[in-house]
This record gives structure tokens, sequence and C-alpha cells, in this order.
């Protein structure tokens, strides 16, 4: 399969996904990211204002900007106290959207389980049916949350790669991109592996599963990736499109076993 026809499915995948949201009860479960989103707001802004006001707190300390002559104008002095203090809730801000994801990711474990079990009910025969275990739900989440916290450190680590990159003039400007395709491809990894849990592959086999058809998990995690660099109601607005991924990831899963198996079947 070639990477435009993987670009494809995984747009198609989002088509099969806003006709299915509307059917089915998948609608109820929009309740959770309302949810989410007052307790991410709750919770985030709390910590961003308590943070900021520590970090500025021990950064004028550190400088000794209180005391310091060349500052010794209140206007000034107060001036910079506020430049500082804005920085610092900026970087927070910034940071809190980074993670954002993966919070959702993980809370939302066991929800996003759920949905990818119905999504695929809904579009496949009885051949395909899964019967609930509790025993089973309880590992996807965990597989969902280990996941999740895999991906999270790997993108982090290369974030810190591209950040230093990133100072070599030219190539630098390349970094923003290359770290949206980055994230894009570790959320669509996140979505699409639920399917893969359930169709019995381990993580191994995911990642190698995954990596083979890399385009598919971009193109579904690029929906998601983009919503949350939406200026001020990203993290609001991710925690339902994420909903939309995961059923759109189920789909373009299927697709991509069928597509193993004819294959299989023609060796």
């Amino acid at each position: 399969m070639t990477n435009v026809q993987q670009i494809k499915l995984g747009l198609q995948g989002y088509s099969v996904a806003f006709k299915l949201i509307f059917k089915n009860g998948f609608l109820k479960y929009m309740i959770f990211p309302f949810l989410l989103n007052i307790i991410i707001f709750w919770i985030g802004t709390s910590f961003i204002i308590d943070m900021a006001d520590k970090a500025q707190e021990a950064l004028i300390n550190l400088i000794n900007l209180e005391h310091a002559t060349f500052w010794s104008s209140s206007f000034l002095n107060s001036a910079l106290s506020g430049l500082v203090k804005t920085l610092i809730y900026i970087a927070f801000i910034i940071t809190f959207v980074y993670i954002g994801g993966y919070i959702i990711i993980i809370i939302m474990s066991p929800v996003f389980s759920l949905i990818s079990e119905k999504t695929e009910k809904s579009i496949t025969t009885n051949d395909a049916d899964f019967p609930f275990n509790f025993k089973q739900f309880i590992k996807d989440i965990f597989r969902g949350v280990a996941i999740a916290i895999r991906n999270m450190s790997i993108e982090l680590g290369i974030t810190v790669v591209v950040l230093i990159v990133g100072f070599i003039p030219v190539v630098g400007w390349f970094g923003p991109i290359v770290m949206f395709f980055i994230s894009a491809y570790f959320f669509g990894f996140s979505y699409m592996d639920y399917t893969n849990e359930r169709h019995q592959r381990n993580m191994k086999e995911s990642i190698f599963f995954i990596r083979k058809y890399k385009w598919v998990a971009i193109t579904n995690g690029a929906i998601f990736s983009f919503s949350l660099i939406i200026p001020y109601c990203g993290i609001a607005l991710s925690a339902f499109i994420a909903i939309l991924s995961v059923i759109a990831g189920t789909v373009s899963t299927i697709e991509l076993n069928k597509h193993e198996n004819s294959i299989t079947e023609l060796q």
C-alpha cells in the first residue's frame, strides 16, 4: 500500500466516523469529553496560576529584582515583573497543551476502548463479534495507558533533539513541522492500537504494524493534533475530536486488517 493510499484510507476513516457519530448511540459518549473539559480546565487553570506565581517569585528572588539598583524605578520594576510572569504563564500553557493530548488519552482510555469495540461491531458482520469481558476490558485500559505513556516519553525525547537542532540556521525552521507530524503519528498510534489489542496483537506486533502503515496513523492523528493547537479552545475541542479519531482509527485499522488478510491469502 503506497503512502498516498494510506493517507486516503486515513481520511476515509474520518468520513465514516462523521456518519457513525450520529448513529448507534455514539452521541451519548460526548458527555465524557464535556465532563473531562470541566476537570481539565479547573485543575489546569489552578495548576498554571499556582505554578506560574511560584516560578515568578523564585525567578525574581534569583535575580534579586526587587533590590536591583538599575531597576530602582517602580514602573520598570513592575513592568519587568509583569513580563516575567507573562512569559512563565505562556510557558506553562504551552507545556499543558503539549501533554494535554496524552492526558485526554490516558483519562479517557476506558471510554475509547468501548468506542473502538462498538465501532467495529457496527461496521462488521457478526463473525467479528467481541463479547464483553471485564478482565479483558481492564487489560485494554492498562494497554491504552501504557501505550500513551510510551508514546509521550518517546515524543518528549524527540522534542528535545528537535529543539537542539532548532538552533541550526534554516534547518531549525522545519522543527515545528517535524514535531507536528511526529505528534500526529503517536496520537494516531494510540487510537489505532485499541483495535490491534482486540485482535490479539501484542505491543511489539502493534508497533511493527503501525510503523508499516505509518501514514494512516499520521493522517488519523493529524486531525487531533491540529485541534490541540487551535488558540483558546484547543484543549476543549480536542476532547471531542478524540472520539472521532478513535472511531476513524478503528475503521482504518479494520480495513488494514482486511488488506493484510488478502496479502496472506495470495501468498
